[in-house]
């Protein structure tokens, strides 16, 4: 089902309608909160997708006898999507425009296609496929570590919305060819060696894609890919593409492949007499360690008008799924889920409450007493990662608290209370208290979505979906104009490439009695051409000197 979601509202909350102490990160943060989420609620969680699964044991689950392996499928997209960028001229990089690329011969493969479909989804203002691409090779690589091997993550990637100039190395190519791409993309020539092998420690050659290097005589069945690995420990992220390369046991077809054109991995890693390779072999924790480094690197090349994020921490303690609802009889409802790292969860019995502060009071005061919830337990849910060494695991917990709308509230701290010895910790958003956004926010109870059925051509007919839309504004005296900015997929179905804007006005509807708040409506309405992923909007409030 097509759905809107509302991601705006000061980057507060990403919500669907329809469909320690000492942290110096402040929430929100419009660039980083989405992909935080991603990133560290892998499995489980509130409301996770769960898109690490498919890197589970880095081959993921149900690939073990078809020869494929999404660890080393997504981090292959990555490469290639990266390969044709131009660092001197600052052009290209990781930018998604691979999805433009696909008849390439030198982007062979339903690999990209997978990939592809895997991340359109998750696509929002809020989160750029080419930055999914990103997350999707910091899983692989985590994934096929167990964790021993986690990249940085920044934010900040932008959609090309056009095919970028070829140039991924091809297995054909000379040598001098490949250290020419090598160093257009910003890496010398021993780089060129040492990210070839971290490449290639996991995956290999598929036949069904490349038969003129790894030849098959077809078994029936279709899910088989016929695929020749690069090493004989194809799911795990260690040195032992360098150590068989070094021992002439390896059977990596680039290598020892019947092909001799083809054996573009014997050609590279020759290229300084095995200078790179055999201190690759000698050590796994330096092998790591280059990889690490260059796949960063490799992350991270984009184009010159790229800011990109510093990399993305967690939150100890975020709020999530934050919603403030304008009752009828003169309260406000605040509700929500509160996100805590475990290990600020001292004992079983730990509780959280949370402190509303007062929206005429900057902090809680005798003369503007916050409003308390009563304390939180339950955790009823929790989220982890896919592989063992996991940077932290979460437990949430579900508030609502009533209050008086004339009080409100312009923001709250969460103390977590230890059960066992009373102890408590107040967290304060690094001393700027964790905002509601109460002065504008949609009310989903009182919107709607409605689906008509139009003629189409030829006797056809097309789905129309209009959402109806409320929203609470606080006093809407100071404003002059309340806008909704609708935001649609500039390729329908791909759900990428950018996007298009709509502004629609909304109209005054109604003063709530016995409160400062004002609703405003509208009406908006799309065909349903896009099946893919939210259709977000946000909103704006604007009025003189706002």
């Amino acid at each position: 089902m097509m759905r809107f979601s509302h991601t705006a509202l000061a980057a507060l909350a990403s919500a669907s309608l329809w469909s320690p102490v000492l942290c110096t990160q402040v929430w929100p943060d419009a660039r980083t909160d989405r992909l935080e989420w991603l990133l560290y609620e892998q499995l489980g969680g509130y409301g996770s997708p769960g898109i690490a699964f498919f890197v589970h044991d880095c081959v993921g689950i149900g690939n073990e006898t078809q020869g494929v392996n999404f660890g080393a499928e997504w981090l292959r997209n990555a490469y290639h999507d990266m390969s044709t960028a131009d660092t001197i001229a600052g052009t290209g990089g990781l930018d998604g425009s691979i999805i433009y690329e696909l008849d390439r011969a030198e982007n062979v493969g339903h690999a990209f296609l997978e990939t592809r479909d895997s991340f359109s989804g998750l696509v929002t203002t809020r989160s750029s496929l080419a930055d999914l691409y990103a997350l999707g090779a910091v899983f692989a690589v985590g994934a096929c570590s167990n964790g021993s091997m986690i990249l940085p993550l920044r934010a900040g990637r932008i959609d090309a919305r056009e095919a970028g100039p070829s140039g991924v190395p091809e297995p054909q190519q000379d040598l001098a060819t490949h250290t020419a791409s090598f160093a257009r993309q910003g890496f010398n020539a021993t780089e060129m060696i040492e990210l070839v092998a971290c490449g290639h420690t996991i995956g290999g050659v598929h036949g069904i894609d490349f038969p003129e290097i790894v030849p098959f005589v077809s078994n029936g069945d279709p899910d088989d890919e016929h695929t020749s690995t690069f090493d004989t420990t194809t799911r795990f992220f260690e040195n032992k593409v360098a150590t068989e390369f070094i021992s002439n046991t390896t059977k990596n077809p680039l290598v020892s492949g019947a092909n001799v054109t083809t054996r573009s991995d014997e050609r590279i890693f020759n290229s300084d007499g095995r200078v790179t390779m055999r201190k690759l072999a000698e050590s796994n924790d330096y092998f790591t360690s280059r990889c690490s480094t260059l796949l960063e690197r490799m992350l991270n090349t984009v184009s010159k008008e790229v800011v990109l994020t510093e990399p993305i921490d967690y939150y100890p303690v975020k709020p999530r799924a934050a919603q403030v609802d304008i009752n009828a009889n003169g309260t406000m409802t605040f509700s929500g889920v509160i996100r805590v790292e475990d290990a600020l969860l001292t004992s079983p019995n730990t509780q959280v409450r949370l402190h509303f502060v007062p929206r005429n009071g900057s902090q809680c005061s005798d003369a503007t007493p916050c409003s308390v919830t009563n304390g939180i337990s339950g955790n009823f849910e929790h989220a982890t990662c896919v592989y063992t060494k996991c940077p932290a695991t979460f437990s949430f917990f579900e508030y609502s608290l009533v209050v008086s709308s004339e009080q409100g509230a312009s923001s709250f701290m969460v103390e977590i209370v230890d059960g066992d010895t009373g102890a408590s910790v107040i967290h304060d958003n690094n001393g700027n208290g964790f905002p509601t956004g109460e002065s504008l926010q949609p009310q989903y109870k009182l919107s709607t979505q409605e689906t008509f059925l139009i003629p189409g051509p030829d006797n056809t007919f097309e789905s129309k979906q209009q959402l109806n839309l409320t929203v609470a504004v606080l006093n809407a005296e100071q404003f002059t104009n309340v806008t909704a900015i609708f935001y649609e997929h500039k390729i329908p179905g791909i759900n990428t490439g950018g996007w298009t804007t709509e502004s629609v006005e909304l109209t005054l509807s109604r003063k709530v009695e016995g409160t400062n708040f004002t609703f405003y409506t509208t009406s908006y309405s799309r065909m349903f051409n896009d099946p893919i992923g939210a259709h977000p909007f946000d909103l704006v409030a604007t009025g003189p000197g706002r």
